[in-house]
């Protein structure tokens, strides 16, 4: 299983300035906030390997807390979508259901004003029936290093309400927003209570969000190339991104020899109780189904 261990030391200091770009080190003497730790080769992020302790947070935090990135099967692509659910998510699933791929979806509860995650509980329920993987990707995107552990709380919990609401089982998988945070201790105590198992990362990356899909479709054609296991990360709210950078990866990820699976499985784990913990039945849509602007706690 390709599983790294999380690494964190939270007295560490430093007085070089934070980076604003993920580069850190020797090299650009800028440090890594959020709890990161600074990589040999300049980046931050969350696990140890040659991190340079002066630039960044290093040290071993024994807890049951791993990280995937990237897949263990040979030829496997994960194909994972953010910040969903969308009303074209439904798009994304016939395209996903014509090839027999199931995929990875890290939703959020309400990270748009007009967007509620509520309103798309029959998306939801298909992305489970259909037997793709769903996980927690936090009720509203912030920046989960910088917010109090209350807010830490109200995050994790807000979104898991919808879910026992919609589904009555809560993931055992979590994605960090921006991939920060992996090192706080209030969310990793949260986590870790809640019965999460995983951090759920990834070793391609689109830049779908950012709207080039020729810049997104040379990365995933970059990622590809060496014919080794990934995880792909894509935003289902990203419309062309349904329309055309999904449809563009599947047929060349074929031709490529690649078959897919979801991020759990892809590292071994098919059973779904490594997935989910179950919680209840589903319920009725009512009254509470709702999202409001105040929940979202824009600063």
């Amino acid at each position: 299983m390709n599983i790294s261990c999380v690494f964190a030391q939270f007295n560490n200091t430093t007085s070089y300035p934070i980076t604003q770009d993920g580069t850190c080190g020797v090299s650009v003497n800028r440090s890594c906030g959020n709890f990161d730790c600074c990589s040999q080769d300049g980046y931050c992020g969350g696990t140890a390997d040659g991190c340079q302790k002066d630039y960044g947070f290093c040290g071993l935090l024994n807890d049951s807390l791993k990280i995937i990135n990237s897949c263990q099967s040979e030829r496997t692509l994960a194909l994972t979508f953010d910040d969903g659910p969308r009303p074209w998510t439904n798009e994304l699933l016939d395209e996903l259901k014509k090839h027999d791929i199931k995929a990875t979806f890290f939703f959020n509860g309400h990270n748009a004003l007009n967007y509620c995650i509520y309103d798309y509980a029959d998306i939801v329920r298909r992305i489970y029936d259909e037997g793709h993987q769903f996980a927690h990707h936090t009720w509203s995107h912030p920046h989960m290093a910088q917010v109090t552990p209350k807010e830490v709380n109200y995050q994790i919990d807000k979104l898991e309400t919808a879910f026992i609401k919609i589904l009555g089982v809560i993931p055992r998988f979590f994605r960090l927003p921006f991939g920060e945070g992996m090192n706080y201790d209030a969310l990793r105590t949260n986590l870790i209570q809640r019965g999460y198992k995983f951090f759920a990362l990834w070793d391609i990356d689109t830049n779908d969000f950012l709207g080039n899909e020729t810049i997104a479709k040379e990365l995933f054609l970059n990622g590809i190339s060496d014919a080794k296991p990934h995880i792909v990360l894509n935003h289902d709210r990203v419309l062309t991104t349904v329309e055309d950078l999904v449809p563009f990866n599947i047929e060349n990820a074929i031709k490529a020899g690649y078959t897919f699976d979801t991020l759990a499985g892809c590292n071994g784990m098919h059973n779904k109780t490594d997935w989910y913990k179950v919680i209840g039945e589903r319920q009725k849509n009512d009254s509470t189904w709702i999202c409001t602007p105040d929940d979202m706690h824009i600063p």
